[in-house]
C-alpha cells in the first residue's frame, strides 16, 4: 500500500501538533465536496487555517482512484470528530466523493486496506471503528449513514 505524505502546516484550526495517545479508535468521515481529489481536499483543509470558524483535519485522505495521502502524522491529534475525548486517541480517515457524490470501488478497497493496516498496527478492535456520524451526529460519511452495512463489509 503506497501512501504519500503531504503534511499540513502548523495551525490552531488544522494541525495543532499536539501529541496523541496511542490510537484506540478509527473515525471515518468524508469530504464536503463532490469530485475533488485527495490533494485538492488536503489543500482546502490547509487553507482552513485562515478561517477562524473552521476547525477540521484528519490523518489520511482516500481518493476516488484509491490513492491515499497522509496529512498529519499518526503521533499527532487530528480534529476529526470535534470531540476532543475521541480525537486524542483516534486516527481520522476522510473519503473523497466522486462527481455524483458516491465512493468508488477502488476507494473502498483502499479504505479497507488502510483500516486493516491500522487495526493490526495498533491492535484496534473492529468495534472501535466509527463513522463521524457515530461520534457527533454529522451525516458523514453519508453513504455509511444511509447504508450502515457498508462499514460492516469493510471490517470483514
Amino acid at each position: 500500500m503506497k501512501i504519500k505524505k503531504y503534511y499540513l502546516t502548523k495551525s490552531d484550526n488544522t494541525r495543532r501538533m499536539e501529541k496523541m495517545d496511542l490510537p484506540q479508535n478509527i473515525i471515518i468521515t468524508s469530504s464536503r465536496y463532490n469530485g475533488f481529489s485527495c490533494l485538492k481536499n488536503r489543500n482546502i483543509i490547509e487553507m482552513s487555517k485562515y478561517k477562524e470558524d473552521r476547525e477540521f483535519s484528519c490523518h489520511y485522505i482516500v481518493g476516488n482512484s484509491g490513492e491515499i495521502i497522509n496529512i498529519i502524522p499518526e503521533t499527532e491529534r487530528a480534529i476529526c470528530s470535534r470531540k476532543e475525548e475521541m480525537d486524542i486517541s483516534s486516527i481520522g480517515i476522510m473519503l473523497c466523493l466522486d462527481k455524483e457524490g458516491n465512493y468508488t470501488k477502488q476507494e473502498i478497497l483502499s479504505l479497507k486496506g488502510l483500516i486493516k493496516r491500522l487495526r493490526e498496527k495498533y491492535n484496534i478492535e473492529k468495534e472501535n471503528v466509527y463513522t463521524e456520524y457515530d461520534i457527533n451526529g454529522s451525516r458523514r460519511p453519508v453513504l455509511f449513514v444511509d447504508e450502515p452495512i457498508l462499514l460492516e463489509e469493510i471490517l470483514v
